[in-house]
């Protein structure tokens, strides 16, 4: 079964399970009333009617009903949260086959960096982003995780980390059973991700409760108890009986006042230790095969027990400490037991054992979730080829196309650098296919670092650093023109190409030094690719200007000129974006000023 049947089916499955669930709420929540005006009415009758044993039996067998609903109707609710998260999970695989951006919430622009050497010319984070296209996660250690897969600027471990990534992402493709799972325990809480920040600087705190309140904390209830005993049996005054009882609330409120933080941190991350335990469970009961996929499973344990059963036994401790939110409970009881003393005893027990370890298990859950993310946009596009991670340096692809284009509009060309020093010279009329050729290459480039599919027949790729310059910004503030932006850019990509100890740099240069005239901007673009060309870069360069194509004589086999063209029927121009080799022979500009409603004079 494909994708879109897959999320068809399900999206179906899950939609007829949250309407039932919601009925069957809607039925307990009904029969609750009707036993709730029943007890009313069995109290007014014992009250009023002076009814005897039987209207207590039925009381209290009414009273039980009621109880028994209510943990019911928790039940029920869970049920459907649980099946609610499901049918997003499918819901957005939809929408992410349908490249409908706007049913796939966060678009990622937190994850822009000012001056990134490629994220913003190849849209890799923002609205109808590579980002938004692949992510599936639901924590923010997974979101992370992703978009540091998607912006990684350094070629570390290649090719074996990224082959590693690429045969986890292989083996959970066909587990979709297991995404859903995943998916559907951490979107409990629809698209909110709770920031762990607060909870992992808390479990790596080294303090200690101090030992005058561990004390404390069981002599003051003991000695009130104790005091209230003695004074019922020897008929002491209530005046100090009462003093005492006020002495115990002011120490108690004193001392939970001094432990405020340390719960607050606790109480506050409640849901989201829930969510994570789930998903943490889900992932070590999976039987994993690829090492990567183990080695993230066998990270979650510590100290012989399981991340789960610890978190579990966290979220057990937060439920006793969700129970100072009582105004009841936390006026009155809690600092008659010293409530939070033995909370925050257990809180700080729970993170001498386990705190050490939270990082590490939060890690690989954002692992684990990025790489499930990377299986999911494979399963939804299985004609992406998975890339050939080689030694040496080059660009091989077959019928490369951009992913972020829909099936029906995207054309697939071949495109060779088959090491490093060469370039391709690619030149076009406008709207021609030019700027998307290049960031089609570097975006398939990243992908394959991910250890992602590709959108290609096939590619073969070696380590290199991707570097662009496309989309640039002038800027009033700092007084920086558009050239002058642009040169900075293109001053980035050549530093990066004269770092030696590095993997060579795939450039992708847009347009190259249009904002000057044609003499120099010849002049100062052939410069910069000889520079990168001479220091063992790859990549392309597109131009309107023809006398960059001079390139190719030059530097011999090192540069090919490359084009894409338009079609003219009458008054008809359309486009087939296939690359060509050779120079355009034609242009555009005229053309396209007129259909716009520019009267300008016809071209001679």
């Amino acid at each position: 079964m494909d994708a879109r049947a897959t999320y068809e089916q399900g999206r179906e499955l899950r939609t007829g399970e949250v309407a039932a669930l919601e009925a069957r709420a809607r039925t307990i929540a009904t029969a609750r009333l009707l036993l709730a005006a029943a007890a009313i009415a069995l109290v007014g009758a014992i009250v009023w009617a002076r009814l005897g044993a039987a209207a207590w039996i039925a009381l209290a067998i009414d009273a039980v009903l009621f109880v028994a609903l209510v943990f019911v109707h928790a039940g029920v609710h869970d049920a459907k949260e649980r099946a609610s998260a499901a049918l997003r999970f499918h819901e957005r695989g939809l929408a992410r086959i349908e490249h409908a951006w706007d049913k796939l919430g966060r678009t990622s622009e937190r994850f822009r960096v000012p001056d990134h050497p490629f994220a913003g010319d190849l849209d890799i984070f923002g609205h109808a982003s590579l980002m938004q296209l692949v992510d599936g996660t639901e924590t923010l250690f997974g979101e992370q995780r992703l978009a540091q897969l998607f912006s990684t600027e350094e070629v570390s471990g290649w090719p074996a980390a990224p082959a590693a990534r690429q045969q986890a992402v292989r083996e959970l493709v066909e587990r979709t059973a297991f995404r859903e799972a995943l998916a559907m325990a951490g979107g409990v809480l629809a698209d909110q991700k709770p920031d762990p920040a607060k909870l992992l600087e808390w479990s790596e705190e080294k303090a200690e409760l101090a030992p005058v309140l561990r004390v404390l904390g069981w002599v003051l209830p003991l000695a009130t108890a104790a005091a209230l005993i003695a004074g019922g049996l020897t008929h002491v005054g209530a005046g100090f009986l009462t003093l005492v009882v006020i002495a115990q609330l002011v120490a108690g409120g004193a001392i939970a006042a001094r432990l405020a933080r340390t719960l607050a941190v606790a109480s506050s991350r409640e849901s989201a230790a829930t969510r994570w335990r789930a998903m943490v469970a889900r992932i070590e009961a999976e039987p994993f095969e690829s090492p990567l996929l183990l080695g993230l499973q066998g990270k979650l344990t510590a100290g012989g027990r399981r991340a789960s059963e610890e978190l579990g036994a966290l979220e057990r401790v937060m439920g006793f400490v969700e129970a100072r939110h009582n105004e009841v409970f936390r006026l009155l009881i809690g600092p008659l037991l010293m409530w939070d003393v033995h909370c925050a005893a257990a809180l700080l027990r729970w993170r001498n054992r386990a705190g050490p370890h939270v990082r590490g298990w939060l890690e690989a859950l954002g692992e684990v979730e990025a790489l499930a993310s990377l299986a999911g946009f494979a399963f939804e596009h299985p004609s992406f080829a998975w890339p050939e991670l080689a030694d040496e340096t080059g660009l091989d692809a077959r019928a490369l196309g951009h992913p972020l284009l829909p099936d029906d509009r995207r054309v697939g060309n071949d495109v060779t650098l088959p090491h490093g020093g060469r370039v391709l010279v690619v030149t076009g009329s406008n709207m021609s296919g030019k700027s998307t050729l290049l960031r089609a290459m570097g975006v398939n480039v990243v992908l394959a670092s991910a250890g992602a599919p590709v959108c290609a027949a096939s590619l073969r790729i070696g380590p290199v650093r991707v570097g662009t310059s496309m989309r640039i910004e002038d800027s009033l503030e700092q007084g920086v023109s558009h050239f002058y932006a642009e040169l900075r850019r293109l001053k980035r990509v050549l530093d990066l190409a004269h770092e030696r100890e590095s993997a060579p740099v795939l450039f992708l240069l847009d347009e190259i030094l249009h904002g000057t005239n044609s003499r120099e901007r010849v002049i100062g673009a052939c410069a910069v690719v000889r520079e990168l060309v001479g220091r063992g870069a790859l990549g392309a360069v597109s131009t309107h200007d023809l006398g960059i194509t001079a390139l190719e004589e030059e530097l011999g086999g090192k540069a090919q000129n490359v084009h894409f063209e338009e079609q003219v029927e009458g008054e008809a121009m359309t486009f087939d974006y296939v690359l060509r080799p050779g120079i355009v022979q034609s242009s555009n500009a005229l053309r396209l000023m007129r259909a716009v409603g520019i009267d300008v004079p016809q071209d001679t």
